[in-house]
């Protein structure tokens, strides 16, 4: 039987939204962004900061939101790729991340395939498993330039630890040769196919010319939420990767219309999604914010986070039962504009309805302001504890 707990957990992502200090401004575009939303719950509420990537591990979205759900890494990752393919109901021995990316003069002009639409990436995709798809190799369909490549043969964990890959969001600007998959046998299969995509995917788009195959594994065995917190939940995200964490730890996952994973959204579709959930935790993480991190667009991403926090934060809000919710928001890792990709630093978070009554003087959520909240550099294994009252 479900354990109900005093007040109802709403778990907030927006990916990607901590930063660093524009030298122009000297603010983050969270400093900068007006967010009363946040602010509020903020003011009201504790805050803290929480490392949720461990060292040793890149700092990808996949680790850092299953770290936040209580997911210990060292114990269940395998690899982005596998995460994605659960989404999609995927069965392989191995399976990988395959964006569709542009390549220009061998630069890394665009990981995100020119922000390739649905129906032109499905037409690539078809195209790839005609041309190169084979018994043991198949292309699986995923949203605008995010899919799935995967190879069903016998790997050993050997070969698949000395397999190099490297996203692509990580070399935007910077000459492919040298992040290329690497180290192991499997790396000339992936080479191969890379670069015959070239030639298949010119007939089909001039948006993507290449596609590009990283975070492989073997399919993960995660802990069930329910078992471990004795409560069901339900993940909303426009994303395959955090589906695919919902539905390995036993979540109920939600799809909504209209999403781009972009700062044009259906911001409404998803915030009523969390507000019709049934379930007693609900997931509600939104993209937008980090692709205008990745793009490197300091404007962009503070227009992201202002209509964040009006179109989720403050429609969720305005709608809820302050008094019988609880809620947790924190970005999953930064995405600082200037680096274009994902740093390991410690994220704020904010605390509000907390289980305890704890308070602190905290007056805005900000990635300075939350430095001087009650919980500093928290273990980010420790967040789930926190938001049911458990430390």
């Amino acid at each position: 039987m479900q354990k109900k707990f005093e007040k109802r957990k709403l778990l907030l992502i927006p990916d990607g939204m901590a930063d660093w200090r524009n030298p122009k401004t000297g603010k983050t575009p969270l400093e900068e962004a007006d967010t009363p939303n946040m602010d509020f719950l903020a003011k009201e509420g504790v805050c803290g900061t929480a490392k949720t990537v461990p060292e040793g591990f890149e700092p990808g979205s996949d680790v850092a939101n299953l770290t936040i759900l209580g997911v210990d890494v060292r114990k269940y990752y395998t690899g982005r790729g596998p995460i994605e393919a659960l989404a999609r109901d995927i069965s392989a021995k191995l399976a990988f991340r395959c964006n569709l990316v542009y390549v220009e003069n061998g630069i890394m002009v665009d990981y995100s395939g020119n922000r390739i639409g649905d129906e032109e990436a499905r037409k690539v995709i078809n195209a790839l498993n005609s041309e190169l798809g084979e018994e043991n190799v198949r292309f699986h369909c995923g949203r605008s330039y995010r899919h799935i490549l995967a190879i069903n043969e016998d790997v050993d964990d050997a070969e698949i630890k000395k397999l190099k890959t490297t996203p692509p969001h990580d070399i935007m600007g910077k000459k492919i040769d040298s992040y290329l998959p690497r180290g192991s046998k499997l790396a000339e299969k992936l080479v191969k196919l890379m670069k015959e995509s070239e030639r298949i995917m010119r007939e089909v788009t001039d948006r993507a010319n290449m596609i590009w195959p990283w975070g492989g594994g073997k399919m993960p065995d995660f802990p069930k939420f329910r078992d471990v917190w004795g409560v069901r939940g339900t993940m909303i995200s426009e994303v395959d990767l955090l589906q695919g964490i919902g539905k390995g730890l036993g979540m109920e996952v939600v799809e909504v219309e209209g999403v781009t994973g972009y700062v044009d959204t259906n911001y409404k579709g998803l915030a009523k999604a969390a507000l019709r959930a049934d379930d007693d935790f609900v997931v509600l993480h939104v993209e937008g914010i980090d692709e205008a991190g990745h793009e490197g667009d300091y404007e962009l991403k503070v227009e992201a986070i202002e209509l964040y926090d009006e179109k989720i934060v403050g429609y969720i809000i305005d709608r809820i039962d302050l008094e019988e919710t609880s809620i947790m928001l924190l970005p999953d890792h930064p995405t600082p504009v200037e680096k274009r990709t994902h740093v390991a630093e410690s994220v704020p978070f904010l605390l509000y309805g907390d289980e305890k009554g704890r308070r602190d003087d905290v007056k805005v959520f900000s990635e300075r302001a939350c430095r001087k909240g009650l919980f500093r550099n928290l273990d980010g294994l420790k967040l789930m504890s926190l938001l049911f009252g458990r430390c």
